[in-house]
């Protein structure tokens, strides 16, 4: 799907991850965290000028270290590469830490 990017990170050496990823979240602007449950984040990414709203979740799976990130739109057959740029933000925010 052209609108949709879905990755997984080994999260070994970050110490508390979901509260890493859950604060680079909250500050990235146009996007509000709609829900979270135990190790489950959904929130929502509004585009500045056409206001489209995509999908962004996380999960958590602290057995493995893995964080499962995926960002997909809710119209249109292509984002332009949106949601891989947001995915790549977060990620290159979340190890430079």
């Amino acid at each position: 799907v052209a609108h949709c990017v879905r990755e997984e990170w080994d999260v070994n050496n970050i110490e508390e991850p979901f509260v890493v990823i859950k604060t680079l979240i909250e500050n990235t602007p146009r996007t509000e965290i709609a829900e979270i449950d135990g190790d489950y984040l959904h929130a929502m990414a509004t585009s500045k000028w056409m206001k489209y709203v995509d999908d962004l979740e996380v999960s958590f799976l602290p057995e493995s270290k893995i964080l499962t990130i995926r960002s997909e739109s809710r119209v249109g057959e292509s984002d332009l590469g949106v949601n891989q740029k947001r995915v790549n933000l977060l990620k290159s925010k979340m190890f430079l830490e």
